[in-house]
């Protein structure tokens, strides 16, 4: 096992983490976005890219918050989210603000298009205060580069972040998803099948 998991960590640092630029130079890829849908084990997935990133004697916090706290454990997750506070409660308020409704509702234009939350701003200072918010949080995690942000509603709002990141690389844990609806309060396999569309098409936008 664990020749194994040495095997796939070289593996994914030597490729998964570097691509070609169109000039034909490799470029590395110093930002990670983990999202799907909840309870599909991206805490898990996260916990280990960021031991895999690991460099020295850096602590694997700083490659997943940089200096930010940590969204808390609790009895849903004993072993911890993984995820910046300041991130989740930004996601969440992106989504309310532009949508008028929480993280599960969704919009059917948003559902096939994420990109169309870009254009849904009922305000321009709302825009700008996610912008503020978010470069702030991009400047603290680009100190402690090559790193990982996990939640799992990037897989609604990482349109309004994508114009402020350099290609990121984005990670969709998978589920099956009658597993995740029965260890879900949701109980809902509806909504596992609209996260995981909507974080599928955001990834494939946020290469273009």
């Amino acid at each position: 096992t664990a020749f194994l998991g040495q095997c796939w960590r070289e593996r994914v640092m030597a490729s998964t983490l570097r691509c070609r630029g169109p000039e034909g130079r490799q470029r590395a890829r110093s930002q990670i976005i983990v999202m799907g849908m909840s309870r599909s084990g991206s805490s898990l997935t996260t916990s280990i890219i960021a031991a895999m990133l690991r460099n020295g004697s850096r602590s694997d916090e700083t490659a997943w918050r940089g200096l930010g706290r940590a969204l808390p454990s609790d009895s849903a997750n004993p072993g911890g989210y993984y995820e910046r506070e300041d991130v989740v409660r930004l996601n969440y308020a992106t989504i309310s603000s532009v949508t008028g409704a929480g993280w599960t509702s969704f919009r059917p234009d948003h559902l096939l298009r994420p990109a169309a939350l870009n254009a849904s701003w009922r305000a321009p200072s709302g825009r700008a205060k996610f912008e503020a918010s978010a470069r702030a949080i991009l400047g603290d995690m680009d100190h402690h580069a090559p790193w990982v942000l996990k939640d799992v509603r990037f897989a609604r709002t990482l349109p309004v972040w994508r114009p402020l990141l350099r290609r990121p690389l984005c990670v969709i844990p998978y589920r099956h998803p009658g597993e995740v609806a029965s260890s879900s309060r949701l109980r809902s396999v509806r909504l596992w099948e609209e996260y995981v569309m909507s974080a599928l098409t955001a990834a494939r936008e946020a290469r273009d």
